[in-house]
């Protein structure tokens, strides 16, 4: 006869399965947001290498590592005494072990999970210092952790479309700028080619007249 106190009630396997969903999906909406990212990079090597947009280039880069790795662990209490617990044994853990990876995350993640976002958010409001013009404004208000997991990764999707249009109009006017620049240099050499070709006939003309 098997004991009714080992099974696990309906709403504990509904609720599990809805955070399993939850996090698979943000996870695939991180790694999208990933991609875009890097496709940006690419893209305009050039520009993100600049003295001026490298160091934005490096908080992007850990925003999105930031919330991908918090994806799945915001199935949390968010109570106070166990972020406190799920800090003091994560700090036993490094101590004890000299090492931290997914697993210990996933252990602590009462703690980690605030880690991870709160390292997004404070990334997000440096962001909006240098570019306000392209990443909006985070708006401090309490949150639960799932929503506020979505409104770091909304404020990264956001940021990302617009510095994809700010990339691709700043390329456009240096084609333009190339451009109009090649044609004064085309216009320079066609006047010292003639010139060059005419001047015999002007040393010719004198001579004569002389």
């Amino acid at each position: 006869m098997v004991s009714t106190s080992s099974i696990a009630p309906p709403e504990a396997g509904k609720d599990k399965l809805d955070n399993l969903q939850w996090a698979v999906q943000s996870r695939a909406r991180n790694q999208q947001s990933c991609l875009r990212l890097l496709t940006l990079f690419e893209t305009h090597e050039k520009q993100w290498t600049s003295k001026y947009d490298a160091p934005i280039a490096q908080d992007l880069i850990a925003v999105a590592f930031s919330l991908w790795r918090a994806a799945f662990l915001a199935d949390k209490t968010g109570k106070r005494t166990e972020v406190f617990k799920d800090g003091k044994n994560f700090l036993e853990t490094i101590i004890r072990d000299n090492a931290i990876g997914y697993l210990q995350d996933k252990k602590c993640q009462e703690w980690t999970f605030n880690f991870y976002t709160r390292n997004a958010r404070h990334t997000l409001e440096h962001l909006f210092k240098l570019r306000p013009d392209l990443v909006q404004e985070y708006k401090n208000v309490t949150r639960k952790p799932k929503e506020r997991w979505e409104y770091c990764q909304e404020l990264l999707d956001g940021a990302l479309t617009k510095f994809d249009k700010a990339m691709a109009d700043e390329a456009t006017r240096a084609a333009q700028r190339q451009t109009k620049q090649e044609k004064k240099e085309k216009k320079r050499t066609m006047r010292k080619v003639t010139r060059s070709l005419t001047e015999p006939d002007r040393k010719s003309s004198s001579g004569m007249k002389a």
